[in-house]
């Protein structure tokens, strides 16, 4: 045997022990492993019985028609966005003011605000027409009138002097009011109303409904309240205006009889 022989019996050796050197432990572990498991029990597989009977489970009758109800589950039912330009703007507005009142901070302040500024609004309203006129009155807008908040005797004015005093000194609403007193005198004077201070407007019209004149007096009562009530300004040929409709109406009264 050459030398060269010799080296390559010995590299094919040396190959082979490394090989079983390598693959000695894995396949011991592999031995060992299927004899373990060899020895163990199986382990039991649960399955369902196909064949037996399937009970169908409904929701509750509240719960049901809840879901029904929802909107957030009616997908086919939601309007389409309207052409018309001003319907579009409004459904926007809405929607914007829908989720201000669903925010955390309507809830948290804002409410208050508005039911603020609503009472407010209320108070100012009934101040106007003189609801609260016993917690808030009023001063008199020129000195010398005494007839701005009248629980008064009609019996014991001089219209004609406390009119033309309220002209001459550029009180137009205060005028209007005596004037509306001052036929109210005359009403009461011939029998056709009966004049109580803490009766309203709208029973003395009431009183007026067999006569002719209501017509008329129901026009100058709305045309009162809408000065006197409403704050509504008024100047000299409004007034004029009003003082030549309530003369021509106490002429009319005197000369028609009382059924």
């Amino acid at each position: 045997m050459t030398i060269h022989e010799l080296r390559f019996a010995v590299y094919r050796a040396s190959l082979v022990v490394g090989l079983i050197g390598l693959l000695g432990p894995s396949a011991i572990l592999a031995q060992t492993v299927r004899a373990d498991s060899m020895t163990k029990a199986p382990v039991p597989v649960i399955t369902r019985d196909d064949r037996a009977p399937m009970r169908v489970r409904y929701p509750e009758q509240d719960h049901l028609r809840d879901l029904q109800t929802d909107h957030d589950y009616q997908y086919g039912n939601d309007a389409p966005p309207p052409e018309n330009p001003l319907a579009r703007l409004w459904q926007w507005l809405m929607h914007k003011i829908g989720a201000f009142l669903s925010s955390e901070a309507y809830q948290n302040i804002w409410q208050y605000v508005l039911l603020a500024a609503i009472a407010g609004v209320a108070v100012y309203l009934l101040m106007k027409a003189e609801v609260l006129r016993f917690l808030f009155p009023k001063k008199a807008q020129a000195a010398g009138l005494d007839y701005e908040n009248l629980s008064e005797n009609i019996h014991e004015i001089d219209f004609n002097q406390a009119i033309d005093e309220a002209v001459s000194l550029q009180n137009y609403r205060l005028a209007v009011r005596l004037l509306y007193l001052q036929t109210l005198k005359q009403l009461t004077d011939s029998g056709r109303i009966q004049y109580k201070p803490d009766k309203t407007n709208r029973q003395y019209v009431y009183e007026l409904a067999n006569s002719s004149l209501q017509p008329d007096f129901e026009r100058l009562t709305g045309q009162f309240e809408f000065v006197w009530y409403g704050d509504f300004p008024i100047g000299e040929a409004q007034l004029t205006a009003l003082r030549t409709a309530f003369s021509q109406f106490n002429k009319a009264g005197q000369k028609q009889p009382i059924t």
